[in-house]
């Protein structure tokens, strides 16, 4: 709800949001982002993230003439990223969600996406050695840092094999610099994916890549209701010069960083052991010797009865002052304070209503 964005939001409304054509800042938007990542050349919008990845999919397999995605990590709903359990019902529970049906996804599609574990370099090239893989479909970071060498490997094998490499970063980019991730490690690939941080809560995404792979767009079809609306690429104009002006990348890691070490302290303070893993502007943290579920709750539950909606996971923004900073300090003190006192075998009778549901399942 960044003042400055909220009101360029606004103008557009004023002045019509959708017409028949695309808007200018369409262009302005794509001329942005390749400024940022002089490496791509070209850019695409839709307006959510599994939609990103499937156009940014669509776009990869048609540059490479090869179906078949080499994937870590979380990428959507689509019928292409949940094929994956069509092989083994169990492939995708290492990519952030696990059990989830590939009910209704085509059975043909079974072996067209294969998934790898991340820093994992020789369980990348078994897939590749079959000589069937067009795309390599990953996050450059989130949970761990990669290992030295590891994505430059990633992109020797990407060029070697003749794979278009897709970094989503819809998740990572802009967190701890002005761009992607991927440009800390100086590891570019031939497609990025950029959301959620690029709107500041407006729905736009990103794809952008190099021109002889993004080209190729025109050669399929790929097309949407509502994606000349102006909404989101004004969002993210504001929203872009906004994260420059205020250095809120540098300013969230900052933020990120100070929670860890809150997190840590405190939790030492009561005996407990913390395992904190992510970039520090997307932390989470689980706790040793206790269900990491029911501990979830637990601090939501209690954290909320402290006027504070939080949990076990923390995403840094702006809005984050010490003041705000200071009075989660004091709340999450105190509920670590009644974890420590609760044996790990009797936390669940602490909760208000179970265990909280993991992934998207529906509560009615």
């Amino acid at each position: 709800a960044h003042a400055r964005v909220d009101e360029a939001v606004r103008g557009a409304i004023d002045d019509g949001n959708l017409s028949s054509l695309n808007s200018p800042a369409e262009v302005f938007l794509a001329e942005r982002l390749v400024e940022l990542h002089p490496w791509s050349e070209m850019a695409k919008f839709t307006r959510s993230g599994g939609e990103a990845c499937a156009v940014a999919l669509r776009i990869a397999r048609a540059a490479a003439g090869k179906d078949v995605v080499a994937f870590c990590g979380y990428h959507g709903w689509h019928d292409w990223y949940l094929s994956a359990n069509l092989a083994s019902v169990s492939n995708l529970d290492q990519h952030l969600l696990a059990g989830l049906s590939p009910l209704g996804v085509p059975q043909a599609l079974e072996g067209t996406a294969k998934p790898f574990h991340y820093n994992d370099i020789q369980g990348l090239k078994d897939i590749l050695s079959k000589g069937d893989v067009g795309v390599i479909f990953m996050e450059p970071e989130r949970t761990f840092p990669p290992q030295p060498g590891f994505l430059e490997e990633v992109r020797k094998l990407a060029s070697a094999y003749n794979a278009v490499l897709v970094f989503d970063e819809s998740t990572s980019g802009f967190r701890s610099q002005l761009g992607g991730q991927h440009l800390k490690y100086g590891v570019v690939p031939d497609l990025a994916i950029f959301g959620k941080t690029l709107g500041n809560g407006y729905a736009i995404n990103a794809i952008i890549g190099t021109r002889a792979v993004m080209e190729t767009a025109e050669s399929t079809f790929i097309s949407s209701t509502f994606w000349t609306e102006r909404i989101g690429p004004v969002a993210a104009l504001a929203t872009l010069e906004a994260m420059k002006e205020e250095r809120a990348p540098t300013v969230v890691e900052a933020i990120g960083t100070t929670v860890r070490s809150a997190w840590s302290s405190i939790a030492s303070n009561y005996g407990l052991e913390l395992d904190i893993r992510g970039i520090p502007a997307i932390s989470t943290f689980s706790v040793a010797k206790y269900d990491a579920t029911e501990t979830k709750t637990f601090i939501t539950q209690e954290m909320l009865k402290r006027g504070f909606l939080a949990t076990s996971a923390f995403y840094a923004s702006v809005a984050h002052t010490r003041g705000v900073l200071d009075g989660y300090f004091s709340n999450f003190d105190s509920v670590i304070g009644a974890l420590a006192n609760t044996d790990p075998l009797e936390l669940g009778r602490r909760l208000d209503a179970g265990p909280s549901n993991s992934g998207f399942r529906r509560l009615n």
